[in-house]
């Protein structure tokens, strides 16, 4: 089994915002948001510095991942951005990712995978054997690590597989985590105390 990537809370190099703080800023985006993980992620206490931001991208976030009128499968997305993560090497999300993968699923947003089934979807030969999740995901490894480079025969599949508002989508899942990524990562963004262990899917 892999080792945790992190073993202990480190502090950000600038200072968090203070939690009441947070939450008068940003309260309509940070309430739904602290509901659905159950915690104040790390994450959102720098966002609140420029709440204007954060807002936007709280709204992104949610209109990509989870929007009543979205084309993909929730589940099916909540895999690809942990698949997404994991591709551009940010422990920080990728531990938020897969604590979500795996929480029970009475939870506000869990999912009930097991550490096995998490293993197997991140493993670099993993392949669904829905032949359109298949296809999102040799896109989604592809897209996150060049995405100038996504052969036609990928992209063929796609659009063999997929609506045109789908493959929008996709793209758009692969791009808002590529950003969140290259955030939370090039600002070093700590791990929640309770996250560490997930880090280990880092270097699966």
């Amino acid at each position: 089994m892999p080792e945790p990537r992190f073993t202990k809370v480190e502090e950000p190099f600038i200072p968090y915002v203070p939690d009441q703080q947070v939450i008068e800023r940003l309260r309509p985006v940070v309430e739904p948001y602290m509901k659905r993980m159950g915690f104040l992620p790390n994450a959102l206490k720098l966002y609140a510095y420029r709440p204007e931001i954060a807002e936007t991208l709280f709204r992104l976030n949610s209109n990509i991942m989870r929007d009543p009128s979205s084309t993909l499968d929730q589940f099916l997305k909540r895999k690809l951005s942990a698949l997404a993560s994991k591709t551009n090497g940010c422990a920080y999300c990728t531990a938020h990712c897969c604590n979500m993968l795996m929480r029970p699923k009475e939870g506000a947003e869990g999912w009930g995978l097991s550490q096995d089934e998490l293993l197997k979807i991140l493993d670099d030969d993993y392949r669904p054997e829905n032949a359109m999740e298949a296809a999102c995901f040799a896109y989604v490894r592809v897209a996150s690590t060049n995405p100038s480079e996504v052969p036609e025969a990928i992209l063929q599949n796609l659009k063999k597989h997929l609506t045109p508002p789908q493959i929008v989508e996709l793209a758009c899942v692969v791009g808002f985590w590529k950003f969140y990524n290259a955030v939370h990562d090039s600002l070093h963004i700590p791990v929640e105390e309770h996250l560490l262990n997930d880090t280990r899917y880092v270097d699966v």
